[in-house]
Parts: C-alpha cells; sequence; structure tokens
C-alpha cells in the first residue's frame, strides 16, 4: 500500500497502557470512524480485523518505517511482538481463532512469511534470498500473499498444504493477494505493465478487475463474506488525494476521515467493520481507525455510491 514502508518487530507481547481511543468522527455519507493510536508513535497502521474485533497492525516511532513493531488489539490492550532476528515485522490479518499471518524484514532485499498463535512463530518462506510476504488469512487457516526477487512478481494462495497461483493474467511487475474470505475468495493488486494499477478479485476460478470509476490507479486490502471488498484509490479531482472505498456488486462508497488528505482502508470484517489509516496535510503522523459497521444498506442509500459501468455479476 502507498503507505511509509510497511514492517515489524518482535520478541515480547505486553499490554500497555489503553490505546489512544478518540471520538468517534462522523462522514456525511457513512460509515463513522474511531481513531487508535499506539500512545507517543509516529504511526499507527491498522490492517486486519476479525469478528471478534481483535485488530492487528503495526507502528513506528521514527524514521519512515524503521524498526517498526507488530500489534494486536485485543479488549482495549496492544500486544506488541517481533519476529526473531528481524528488522520490521509486518501483522497483517488475523482470523477468528486469533491466529495472525503476516511477514517480517530480515534483510535489505529479503522478507519471510509468518503464522504467529501468541506464542509461536511460523515461519513460511517461499523462495531463498527473496521475499514472501503473507498478508490476509481465513478461518480455515487459508492465507494469500506475494513472493519474488526484488518485486512481488507472483500472488499466491494456501489452501490446507497446497500453494495455487492467483496472479492475475497481465505483464504485471508487481501481483499480490492481500485479503481471503472464508468461501476462499481473493483479492489483491498489481501494479505496472500496459495498463493502470488495479485491484482484483479472484472468485471460482475467474479474475475481475476492481478499479475505482476514473481513478488513477485502485489497491484492494480485504473482503468478508458478504462479498463487500476494501480498498484504496487515488482520485485527481480536483487535487489528487488518497481515498477508501468499499464495494459491493459493483457500487463504490468513498470512505475518507474527515479532514485527512489520505485515507486507506485496509481490512474489513464480517459484521462489516473496516481498519486503515489516515492522515493530514502534513503526512507526519499517520493514525489507525476503525469504523461503524458498513452492510449492504448502506450501498442503497441514495447519492451513497459511485457505480462501476463494467460491473459483472460473480
Amino acid at each position: 500500500m502507498d503507505l511509509p514502508r510497511c514492517i515489524l518487530i518482535i520478541i515480547f507481547c505486553c499490554s500497555v497502557q489503553s490505546p489512544g481511543w478518540a471520538q468517534p468522527a462522523e462522514d456525511s455519507i457513512g460509515p463513522t470512524f474511531t481513531t487508535i493510536h499506539v500512545p507517543g508513535s509516529k504511526a499507527t497502521v491498522l490492517l486486519g480485523i476479525n469478528s471478534l474485533n481483535q485488530m492487528v497492525g503495526y507502528y513506528y516511532n521514527t524514521g519512515n518505517g524503521d524498526n517498526a513493531t507488530g500489534f494486536l488489539l485485543s479488549d482495549g490492550n496492544f500486544a506488541f511482538f517481533s519476529y526473531p532476528e528481524s528488522d520490521e515485522t509486518l501483522a497483517v490479518g488475523v482470523n477468528d481463532s486469533g491466529l495472525i499471518s503476516g511477514y517480517a524484514f530480515t534483510g535489505a532485499s529479503t522478507s519471510v512469511g509468518f503464522l504467529y498463535d501468541g506464542v509461536t512463530f511460523t515461519t513460511i518462506e517461499l523462495l531463498d534470498n527473496g521475499f514472501t510476504e503473507v498478508t490476509g488469512i481465513n478461518n480455515a487457516g487459508s492465507f494469500v500473499g506475494g513472493r519474488g526477487h526484488g518485486d512481488i512478481l507472483q500472488s499466491f494462495e494456501r489452501v490446507g498444504t497446497r500453494f495455487r497461483d492467483v496472479t492475475p493474467p497481465g505483464a504485471w511487475l508487481t501481483a499480490a493477494a492481500h485479503g481471503v474470505n472464508n468461501f476462499d475468495e481473493v483479492v489483491g493488486s498489481v501494479i505496472g505493465g500496459y495498463s493502470l494499477n488495479n485491484g482484483f478479485a479472484y472468485i471460482r476460478g475467474k479474475f475481475y478487475t476492481i478499479a475505482f470509476p476514473d481513478a488513477y490507479d485502485t489497491s484492494a486490502w480485504g473482503v468478508n463474506d458478504s462479498g463487500i471488498i476494501v480498498g484504496s484509490y487515488t482520485g485527481c479531482t480536483p487535487l489528487c488525494a488518497i481515498h477508501g472505498f468499499a464495494r459491493m456488486k459493483g457500487k463504490y462508497l468513498s470512505l475518507d476521515y474527515p479532514g485527512a488528505t489520505l485515507t486507506f482502508a485496509n481490512g474489513i470484517n464480517n459484521s462489516g467493520q473496516i481498519v486503515g489509516s489516515y492522515t493530514f496535510s502534513d503526512q507526519e503522523v499517520y493514525y489507525g481507525f476503525v469504523t461503524s459497521p458498513i452492510t449492504a444498506t448502506d450501498f442503497e442509500r441514495p447519492g451513497c455510491c459511485v457505480i462501476d459501468p463494467n460491473w459483472q455479476e460473480h
């Protein structure tokens, strides 16, 4: 995603003082936002949420993501962790059993994926001296991600013990899967090639393009069992800015934290709560957020949505 370098670290698990809960902020059309911030951090980024309202992400205090640390937020308490001997650790997904998926940077040009149950890390490494990034996970333990050398060239899903390629056809420079629901529907993003950067969905063996109408680029990051997809897009009318979105059956609901110049929607649970991050014009501090639930009814409200003219029934 278009944030400071996404990464994390681990070794200890503890609770700290109450997270930086702020008063909910309300958009004119859409959900309310509640800010979540690791006290004193320069950036708090939320990436995943399960049906028990447990949230995962990462934070850092200095630089542009250097020494970032993963966390689980549960019942108002942060538990911080870092993958052993890593430079940075990113917690991306969490299922209803509390199993966390993510990846860690172990060198300037290498990363490993992992699953973490709160005690033990299981390493997922698909390439020697390359990148393996594990992102979303569902309740069956299936997970998705990307792998490659230099760039993430191929997106994958592991179902049971078997890996399968879920890279959309095309001459992409980068392709990575980011989210998966309990029906093994996968969403992700592609960069480069002969078209604009787009999100994609892989549903029942077919690929579908996720592209916010008239946007410069679109990234898809999460999908719940109702088929609501969340992500972010860059719009340049009148000024270029990054906005979050929720999409259902070809209808896009734009999401902006009030007053923010950049809003990233990164994950969604089956209740429709969305997690992400935002920043204001200085872009010096990033804050996490969780929203009130979005449901199918929100996509039927007058004036709610932008319609995708190329939408196909899945």
